[in-house]
Formats: C-alpha cells, sequence, structure tokens
C-alpha cells in the first residue's frame, strides 16, 4: 500500500549566487534552519533569483521494495533536485504539484542528501512573465516522500492521483463519472471502483482489469452539487488488488452538476439561472506572502461567508488542493486559471502555458466547485498579435480535448476592442473593467457594456475584475478619484455594482479583489509593495467598509454597520452618517438623544447630523424578527481640519491623474506635434527616433512591448513607479518632445 512521510521540517536554506555547480555534499554551516512553507520574500525583502534548500533522508521503515517518490506541492518558480549529487529533475512552473522518482537515487545504507535549487527569476518561459502581484520564490507549500508498491496508480501523471474523473448528468438526471486510470506495472491486477454519496451509501461497485484505463458508471437519479444551496459531495475510492493483496488504493471526492452559460440570461447551475456574485483572491497573507498555512485558508473562507459571496476566482494560478476542496465543500462556484498573463511570440511560452493547464486540469477536474477554467488573463495589456490569437486557440483546443464538457474562460482588459478576436475563442468572457479608477468617469462603464452586448450579442460576458484602492490612513467627506481614501472605495463600489446588478444578460462578476495582497512592483497610495484594492487589509484583520457594502448585499444573515469610523476627527457642524445594513429599518442616536430613522435597505444616509465640539458618540439600531442589531461609533468635532486625513502625493509629476488633468504647465510637458510619454507603446514603436530611447533609457519596458500596444508610456511608468525615478521619468518625456510627429 502507499505510505507518505511529511518532510516539512529541518531544512537548511540560503540564497546563493556563485550558481548550482558549486556545491556538492550537505553543507550543515551554509543557510538557516528552516521547516516549510517557506518564501524568501517578504515585504521588504524583493529578491528574485536561486536559492538553496537542503536536508537529509532516511526512513527508519523499510520500502526497498516500492518505488518512492518525491513530491513538491508547489515551488516557485522553477525547481533542480538533486539527491546525493545526482541530478533527478526540473520542473518549470511554480503554482502546480509534481513528482520526481528517486528510488534507483535513494541509498539505503546511509543517509540521503537532498538538495533542492529553486529559482523565482524571470525566464523566458515560464508564466507569469510578469504581472501585479509578487511573484514569490520558495518551497511554499509542503514536500512529501511517498512509498509506492512497483505496481501502482502512476505518480507521475501531470502531478494527479493517478487517477482522474469528470462527472456528467445525462438527459435522465444520472450521473455519469468517467473515470481515467493510469495505472504502472497493473496488466495481471484488478481494479475495484467503489462510489458513496454523502450518507454513507454505496451507490456503485465495480470490478474490472487493471489493464483497462477507462471506465463510465452510473449513479441513478444522483443528488446535484447545487452551490451554496446544497453542496452535495460523493466519493470514489479505486483501489489496484490481486485476489489477496492491496497495492495501491486512491480516494477522491467530486459532485454532479451541469453549467451552462446563455448569452441574454448569464450562468446557469443546474439550468437555474445563478448570478455570479463572487470575489477574487490571491493566496499570500500579510507576514507569511505565500507559504501560508491550513489556518490562513480557514481565516480567508471565514471572511468569504461572512461577506455572502457564491463565488470565488482563484487568480491568477493554481492554489493549493485544500482551496479547491473547501469550495466544493462550502458550494462556491469557483474560476481556476493558470498564470498566463503575457503571449509574446514565443513557442516556449506556449509549450509551458500547455503543461501548466494540463496540471490544473488532471489535478483538479474532479472538484464541482470549477465551474469556468480560464486560460488568460490581460495577456493583450502590450497589443495584439496573430501569433497570441493563435497561442489562444491553442489552449482553448487543449483544454476541451482534455475536458469536452468543461467550460473554458478568458479575462480581457479594457484596451481590447469589442471585435478583437480574443472575445470569440473560448466559451465564457470576462473582462477587467476599472471605469472611475484608471480612465473615466464610472457611468461611463453602463455605456460599455450595453454597446458590447450590442456589437457582440453571442459573447457570454461578465466582468472578472473591478475595484479600486484604499489606504485606511486617508478619509474624506468629498471623495474623489485617486485620493485613496476608504470613503472613495465604497463608493467607487456603490456605483459600480449597481451598473453590473441592472444587467441581466451578464453570468456575473468578480470583486477585485477581496483582499489586500503583495505586489512588488507598487509604490502607490502611501503604501509600498501591495495591492490595496482589497475589501479586506492584507493581515485580515480589518475589513474596509465597502466589505460591508457586500455583506448587506449578499449576507442573509442580519447586520447593521456604521462607515467611516475610522475618519474620527470632523470639523463641520453637520454631517452625513452612512450606515450599511440588510435590516429594513435603521434608527441613529446621537449622545443618547435619536436623531433620524428610516427605512430601506443596503445603504442609508443620514444627512445634517449635528457634532457637538469634541467627542460624540453615534449609535445605530434595527430591528428584524424581535431582535435588536446595533452598532456604535465615535466622531470628534474639532476646530480645524484634520490634514493628515489627506493623501500627498510624494510625486506628483508622474502620477498619471495629475498628468492628464493638470492644466498648469501641460503644453510644456507636451508639446503639440511632438511625443511624449502620453503617446502609445504602439506609436513610438513605429517611431524608430522614439524607441531608440526607450531602447537607451528604458530597456526593461522595451522587452515586455508588443507591436500595437494600446497603453501608453504614461501608463506604463505608473505601473513601474518604483522602477524609476521622477528625473529619469522627465528626462525620458524631455527628450521625446524633441522629436516631431509626421503629419500628412
Amino acid at each position: 500500500m502507499r505510505k507518505q512521510y511529511l518532510l516539512d521540517e529541518g531544512w537548511y536554506f540560503d540564497k546563493i549566487t556563485e550558481g548550482i555547480d558549486e556545491f556538492s555534499g550537505y553543507l550543515e554551516n551554509r543557510g538557516v534552519e528552516i521547516n516549510l512553507p517557506h518564501t524568501w520574500n517578504t515585504e521588504t525583502d524583493n529578491y528574485r533569483g536561486l536559492c538553496l534548500y537542503q536536508k537529509t533522508l532516511k526512513l527508519e521503515e523499510n520500502h526497498q521494495k516500492d518505488r518512492m517518490f518525491l513530491e513538491f506541492l508547489g515551488a516557485n518558480s522553477v525547481c533542480q533536485v538533486y539527491l546525493n549529487d545526482k541530478y533527478i529533475g526540473e520542473h518549470r512552473g511554480g503554482y502546480s504539484t509534481f513528482r520526481f522518482d528517486i528510488t534507483e537515487v535513494y541509498d539505503w545504507e546511509k543517509e540521503n542528501i537532498l538538495r533542492v535549487y529553486v529559482d523565482n527569476s524571470q525566464t523566458n518561459d515560464v508564466s507569469p512573465l510578469n504581472g501585479d502581484f509578487t511573484i514569490y520564490g520558495g518551497l511554499y507549500r509542503s514536500v512529501n516522500l511517498i512509498c509506492v508498491p512497483e505496481s501502482h496508480f502512476d505518480l507521475m501523471f501531470y502531478g494527479s492521483a493517478g487517477v482522474t474523473i469528470q462527472s456528467e448528468v445525462d438527459e435522465n438526471a444520472n450521473g455519469v463519472l468517467n473515470v481515467d486510470c493510469h495505472i504502472v506495472n497493473g496488466d495481471n491486477l484488478l481494479l475495484d471502483l467503489k462510489v458513496v454519496d454523502a450518507e454513507g451509501v454505496v451507490v456503485n461497485k465495480t470490478e474490472a482489469l487493471a489493464k483497462k484505463q477507462k471506465h463510465r458508471l452510473i449513479i441513478e437519479k444522483c443528488e446535484l452539487w447545487n452551490g451554496k444551496a446544497n453542496p452535495y459531495l460523493y466519493h470514489l475510492t479505486a483501489t489496484l488488488r490481486s485476489e489477496n493483496k492491496i497495492y495501491d488504493q486512491v480516494e477522491l471526492t467530486f459532485g454532479f452538476r451541469k453549467c451552462q452559460l446563455n448569452s441574454d440570461t448569464g450562468f446557469l447551475l443546474n439550468n437555474e439561472s445563478v448570478k455570479i456574485n463572487g470575489v477574487a483572491k490571491h493566496q499570500d497573507f500579510s507576514d507569511v506572502g505565500n507559504a501560508i498555512t491550513s489556518e490562513h485558508i480557514k481565516k480567508d473562507f471565514e471572511l468569504i461567508h461572512e461577506i455572502g459571496a457564491n463565488a470565488l476566482r482563484l487568480s491568477h494560478y493554481q492554489h493549493a488542493q485544500e482551496v479547491y476542496d473547501l469550495c466544493d465543500q462550502f458550494g462556491y462556484i469557483t474560476w481556476a486559471e493558470i498564470p498566463m498573463m503575457a503571449m509574446p511570440n514565443n513557442d516556449g511560452v506556449i509549450d509551458n502555458a500547455k503543461e501548466q493547464l494540463k496540471e490544473l486540469i488532471y489535478q483538479n477536474c474532479h472538484h464541482p466547485s470549477i465551474c469556468f477554467w480560464g486560460i488568460q488573463n490581460e495577456i493583450a495589456m502590450g497589443g495584439e498579435s496573430l501569433s497570441m490569437y493563435k497561442g489562444v486557440h491553442e489552449l482553448n483546443d487543449l483544454f476541451h480535448s482534455i475536458m469536452p464538457h468543461g467550460i473554458s474562460a478568458s479575462a480581457n482588459m479594457y484596451y481590447v476592442q469589442n471585435a478583437s478576436p480574443l472575445n470569440f475563442i473560448t466559451d465564457m468572457l470576462g473582462y477587467n473593467l476599472y471605469y472611475g479608477w484608471y480612465y473615466e468617469d464610472i457611468e461611463k462603464l453602463d455605456e460599455w457594456m450595453n454597446h458590447f452586448h450590442k456589437e457582440n450579442p453571442e459573447v457570454c460576458l461578465g466582468i472578472s475584475e473591478y475595484g479600486a484602492d484604499s489606504n485606511l490612513a486617508f478619509h474624506s467627506d468629498q471623495p474623489k478619484v485617486k485620493d485613496y481614501t476608504e470613503e472613495f472605495q465604497s463608493l467607487y463600489h456603490e456605483k459600480t455594482y449597481a451598473i453590473i446588478e441592472s444587467k441581466p444578460y451578464l453570468w456575473g462578476s468578480f470583486v477585485w479583489n477581496m483582499f489586500d495582497f503583495g505586489s512588488d512592483i507598487r509604490n502607490e497610495g502611501g503604501t509600498k509593495g501591495k495591492n490595496c484594492k482589497g475589501l479586506v487589509t492584507f493581515d485580515r484583520e480589518i475589513k474596509k467598509d465597502a466589505f460591508y457594502f457586500y455583506k448587506a448585499k449578499w449576507s442573509d444573515n442580519p447586520f447593521i454597520h456604521i462607515c467611516e469610523k475610522r475618519f474620527v476627527n470632523r470639523c463641520d457642524e453637520q454631517i452625513t452618517i452612512k450606515v450599511y445594513s440588510n435590516l429594513k429599518n435603521a434608527s441613529l442616536y446621537v449622545n443618547g438623544v435619536q436623531v433620524d430613522s428610516s427605512e430601506g435597505e443596503t445603504i442609508y444616509s443620514f444627512v445634517n447630523v449635528p457634532l457637538t465640539m469634541g467627542e460624540n458618540e453615534v449609535v445605530v439600531r434595527g430591528n428584524s424578527k424581535g431582535n435588536e442589531y446595533i452598532d456604535k461609533a465615535i466622531f470628534v468635532r474639532k476646530d480645524t481640519k484634520d490634514e493628515s486625513y489627506v493623501f500627498v502625493d510624494p510625486n506628483p509629476g508622474i502620477n498619471v491623474e495629475n498628468w492628464f488633468t493638470q492644466e498648469k504647465g501641460e503644453l510644456d510637458y507636451f508639446p503639440e506635434g511632438y511625443y511624449s510619454i502620453k503617446d502609445k507603446m504602439g506609436h513610438l514603436m513605429e517611431n524608430k527616433e522614439a524607441w531608440k530611447v526607450l531602447e537607451e533609457k528604458a530597456p526593461q519596458v522595451v522587452e515586455r512591448s508588443l507591436p500595437g500596444s494600446a497603453v501608453t508610456l504614461m501608463w506604463v511608468f505608473d505601473k513601474m513607479r518604483n522602477r524609476f525615478t521622477e528625473e529619469e521619468i522627465l528626462e525620458i518625456n524631455s527628450q521625446l518632445t524633441k522629436i516631431p510627429k509626421k503629419t500628412d
């Protein structure tokens, strides 16, 4: 039988610069002793390079007749393994499970020296090539040693369990389970397949010859996995045996459900229309990066449960198996995806993406919660190309060759035009849209969606990302874009979600993001190294006001919440107090005196609320089914405005909003008829002289650019603002403004 040993303790770790070939033997004096999970990247350490993990292996139990496999649940991004100074293998991809067979190298007579080199340097082929999130390095998930008999379910089949299952529901409401068993040395053995329902009742039991790979099991009148309403699960046990011996056994949990898309009515689960009210999440957590534990994962699900979301977008890569298990158990409709963030004309990128896609599918196709399988996100940031279209088609075709009944998905960005081929390849389309934050006004989103649906009525459309950054130190009673106040983030979500909610043809939306997350390229809004679009802070300690807006929209658990509690100091005689609640009534009290009451839902706005000088206690009360719900806040009235609440940009010259909206000095920065950083990358590329300026002054921008890119150089600099000084950007702009544009 299969036996697994956890190898998380007793590692030595160090960053190295000399190169892999410089080391041999076991270096006890090199590095520090650590346990897994581990990453070397923190909120202040953004090192991307090669590191060494090493430990000794010696099993007390005898498995000399077995095969031995090292299992890595996640190593970012390129991993090379040596045992006793012999090269075992390499894995290129940072988010999936992979294994190496070490049977022939393991020495039973002595301690074995295991060296694991992990490198998160940027490569030319391993996705993600780039992204607005930290590419944490390390052995950030567990490492195991698995011992199995010579006859076993294939542990080398794309990191899967060696058994993959895909479920369907036929026209008679029966469950159809397609089981694919990959078996090593099993020609003369038997295979038992047993399916048990949630109550422990055996609903199907099949015996077959092990040399038969594919099996089709029928569960009559199956119970459906129906999202949060009824996340019903079955259990499969696959046993490889002879007449008197069990060689190997695999257990998988699964469910039956039907997923469909309709371009007019959105998403249907088991023939019922379901509006996706989703949140997206990364896997990292304050202080530990991506080296999270089960406790971190459980905390995330507690908060997601509280907000009332019914769907998760697990961005932008394969997450831990435990996460998908919990999505199954709690009934979250899930979007899983590979880290395809850029697609240059490079066969290596596509080849690697195909491997990552196969790993994602084969390791996770049994999960009923995964309804959508993402194959690209914002790859057109640098422009579009014929090779890009070809690459997406190849990934989409590969997906459907493995999962003929699955739903493939793409997430496009604002710059992708309505008629772009990228909108017509995958089954499901999402747009990442930030109207009112990065560009134009929030209200323009309504116009965009109506226009897109009119031009492409056959496309199943939804919003895969939308959001706004906030820094909880900043506040305003007149919030505006890019002031980074908590109040503007709330206002942004109120207005944007109202537009999304009004479109019946949308499959739904995913808020970007449920949690603040690490992004080492960022230095924005008074926060460095983080993307602060989360509804909850990076440490999961503070729920921002916008969290409670969605809780009021989505959750059935009664509550009432006073907004702007962190906006304590006020200088006005009267203020407006906003309340989020899913109760139908709310009464407001100031210093023990009721000043107002109202009936409604979601957003209560109490205007002209008087404040006395000094401290004021504000209480809001609501009732539901005989129970009272209360929230309290303290507001302090002062003589003068508290200037600490106002964000002061230390680099106003390179702030996108300032550059676009300023009037004074506009022509000095951007004279008419000349190139500047306001020009699109594609236009700059077309002019040899302008492009030469970038090649000399900003090669890191040039190497990521594709022909025809619609993003402006200013936008690129804003994204990479911690890599360029204001002086460097001004110098580049100055050189570009000396180059005249050709006129017809």
